[in-house]
C-alpha cells in the first residue's frame, strides 16, 4: 500500500517528460505522465513546473496581520463579505481553525517532496555532471524556502528561549517510513541553514528565456536574495546586508511606476443602488489585473528573483485603515495602481452601495511574495540604518522611492530624509510596509517583537463580532481580540487532518 501511495504521489508531481526548459512558457504543463526519471531532462522538467511551486496559500499571512481590515461596517454592509475561516485567521483563533485552516502545510511539503525526488535521483540519471550540481543546489533552495515559510507560519519565532520548542517535520527523502514527528525549532533552523548553504552553491546568473527573466528556476541572485531575507529575520544585519548587496549586484532592475505601470484598457463598470439612486461607477484596475490564467504579466515582472505568489481564494485583500493611512494618496503611485477604489462594488456590495478599496496586484488573488529587487533595496536600507549608517540608508531607500512616487511630485515628497537612526528605521519600515503589504507583514511583526529594538514592537488588536464554528454572531456585542507580542499564537495551528494522517505523531502547537 505504501508503494502504491508513493507511486500516486509521484504521478501528482510529474509532468510530461518531453518538454524542454526553454519551451515551457509556450506549452501548458499537465500531470498525465507517470514515467520514472531516467535522464537529467526529466528532472529539469520537474523543476520547470512553475505551477507546482509558485503559489503560497497562506491564510495566516493574508488575514492575521494588521494589514488586513476586519471591520463590522463591511460585515454589516454585506454579511458574507467575510468567510468564517477568514475571521478565524484574523482573530488568531485556536479552537476552530485547526478543523478547517488552509492548504499551506500540504502544498509546501509537496514542494519539499519534489525537491527530495530530484536529490534522490540525481545520481541515478544520465546527464552532465556540472548541470547535476546546478539542479542539486536548486533543490536545496526549494527546500530552504518552503521550510522557512512553514517555520514562520506554524512555529514560534526562533529565539534563544524558544529554540527547544516544536519545529517542523524534517523530510530528507521520499521514504514514507521517515519519521513524521516534529523536530525542535533549533533543529529546524539548522536544517534551513544547511539547505541554504546548498542553495548558495548556485553560480548561474539570472538569465532571460523567451524575453522573460528565468525567475521560475533557481539562480545565484535568487539564492543570495533568499539568504538576505533569512538573515534579516534572524536579526543578523551584517549577513543580510552582504547578501542583499550580492543580489543587487546580480540583478537590480526595478519597475518604474511612472512609465511601466498603467490602468487596464478593459473598462470595468458596476451599477450601484439599482433600486434607489442608480449610478454606473467605473472601477479602475491596473493592467496587471487583466490576466487570471495567462502568466505573461507575472513572468514579465522584472523585479522578481524567485517567482512566488501569495494566493488569496477570497479575491479580496482588504487593506486596513492603518495601512491605507501610510500612503500619500496624491503622489504615491502604489496607491494609485494597487489600492483600487470602490473595489467592494466588484465584490457585490452594490445594493445599497458600500465603497471600500481592495489591494490588487496580479488579477484579484495573487501578490508577489518571492524575493524581489524592491525587497533587497529595503533590506539593504534597513540593515544600514540598524547598523548606524542611517544617512546612507536613506539614500538606499530613495532609489526605490524614485521608481514609485510620481515624478512630478515635489522633491521632498519623492525622497525621504531622517535626522536620526531611530527616525530612519521608522521611515524605512513604513516604506517596507507600503511596498510589500500582506506578503511579509506577518513575518515582520514576528521579528520586530523578538529583536533588541523595542521601538518596532507590534501588539495586534481587533474589534469584531463573536463567532462559533458555524458562523459569525452578528447580533451580539462586539468583542475585542488581541495578540500580545509574546503570544504563543504567533505559531498558527496545524490542520487536524495532518495530525490524524500521521496517526498522532505530529503534535499540535501548545497554546
Amino acid at each position: 500500500m505504501k508503494q502504491r501511495y508513493k507511486f500516486m504521489l509521484w504521478i501528482s508531481v510529474c509532468l510530461p517528460l518531453m518538454v524542454s526548459c526553454d519551451e515551457y512558457l509556450d506549452v501548458q504543463p499537465s500531470k498525465t505522465s507517470s514515467l520514472v526519471p531516467t535522464t537529467l531532462e526529466h528532472l529539469e522538467t520537474l523543476l520547470n513546473d512553475y505551477d507546482s511551486f509558485y503559489q503560497e496559500t497562506n491564510g495566516t499571512a493574508i488575514y492575521s496581520s494588521d494589514d488586513y481590515g476586519l471591520y463590522k461596517e463591511i460585515y454589516e454592509a454585506k454579511s458574507n463579505a467575510y468567510g468564517i475561516t477568514t475571521v478565524e485567521f484574523a482573530t488568531w483563533d485556536i479552537e476552530y481553525l485547526p478543523g478547517r485552516g488552509d492548504g499551506l502545510w500540504t502544498s509546501e511539503y509537496k514542494k519539499i517532496f519534489t525537491a527530495n525526488m530530484v536529490l534522490e535521483n540525481l545520481n541515478r540519471v544520465s546527464g552532465n555532471a556540472e548541470q547535476k550540481k546546478v539542479l542539486e543546489a536548486e533543490a536545496h533552495l526549494i527546500k530552504a524556502y518552503s521550510y522557512w515559510i512553514l517555520a514562520n507560519t506554524h512555529c514560534l519565532p526562533y529565539t534563544e528561549a524558544n529554540k527547544h520548542e516544536m519545529g517542523l517535520v524534517l523530510k530528507n527523502s521520499v521514504n514514507f517510513e521517515e519519521s513524521p514527528t516534529r523536530a525542535t525549532l533549533e533543529q529546524t533552523y539548522t536544517m534551513i541553514e544547511q539547505e541554504l548553504e546548498g542553495a548558495l552553491k548556485l553560480q548561474n546568473p539570472l538569465t532571460v528565456v523567451n524575453n522573460k527573466f528565468r525567475t521560475w528556476r533557481g539562480s545565484k541572485p535568487a539564492a543570495d536574495a533568499f539568504a538576505a531575507r533569512y538573515y534579516l529575520f534572524r536579526n543578523n544585519y551584517a549577513e543580510a546586508l552582504k547578501y542583499a548587496s550580492y543580489a543587487l549586484e546580480g540583478h537590480d532592475e526595478l519597475m518604474d511606476y511612472n512609465v511601466d505601470m498603467r490602468y487596464s484598457a478593459n473598462k470595468s463598470e458596476v451599477t450601484i443602488n439599482p433600486n434607489t439612486d442608480k449610478e454606473i461607477v467605473e472601477i479602475k484596475f491596473p493592467y496587471t489585473h487583466d490576466n487570471q490564467i495567462d502568466m505573461t504579466d507575472m513572468m514579465e515582472w522584472k523585479e522578481f528573483y524567485y517567482f512566488r505568489m501569495l494566493s488569496n481564494s477570497s479575491w479580496w485583500y482588504i487593506p486596513s485603515k492603518e495601512l491605507l493611512a501610510l500612503y500619500d494618496r496624491d503622489y504615491d503611485l502604489r496607491y494609485k495602481y494597487h489600492m483600487v477604489e470602490n473595489y467592494s462594488y466588484d465584490r457585490g456590495m452594490t445594493s445599497p452601495a458600500y465603497a471600500y478599496p481592495g489591494y490588487i496586484f496580479f488579477y484579484k488573488d495573487r501578490i508577489p511574495s518571492g524575493p524581489t529587487v524592491a525587497e533587497m533595496i529595503l533590506t539593504k536600507a534597513e540593515c544600514q540604518a540598524r547598523m548606524g549608517d542611517y544617512i546612507e540608508a536613506m539614500n538606499t531607500v530613495n532609489v526605490l522611492r524614485e521608481k514609485r512616487i510620481d515624478k512630478n511630485a515635489p522633491s521632498d515628497k519623492i525622497k525621504l530624509s531622517a535626522s536620526s537612526q531611530t527616525e530612519a528605521i521608522s521611515k524605512i519600515l513604513q516604506e517596507r510596509r507600503r511596498e510589500m503589504p500582506f506578503s511579509t507583514r506577518w513575518y515582520d511583526i514576528r521579528r520586530f517583537n523578538n529583536n533588541e529594538d523595542p521601538d518596532d514592537d507590534v501588539v495586534l488588536t481587533r474589534e469584531f463580532y463573536p463567532y462559533t464554528n458555524f458562523g459569525i454572531l452578528g447580533k451580539e456585542t462586539l468583542k475585542t481580540y488581541s495578540l500580545d507580542k509574546n503570544s504563543r499564537r504567533f505559531a498558527a495551528p496545524i490542520l487536524n487532518t495532518e495530525i490524524e494522517s500521521s496517526l498522532g505523531k505530529i503534535q499540535q502547537n501548545i497554546y
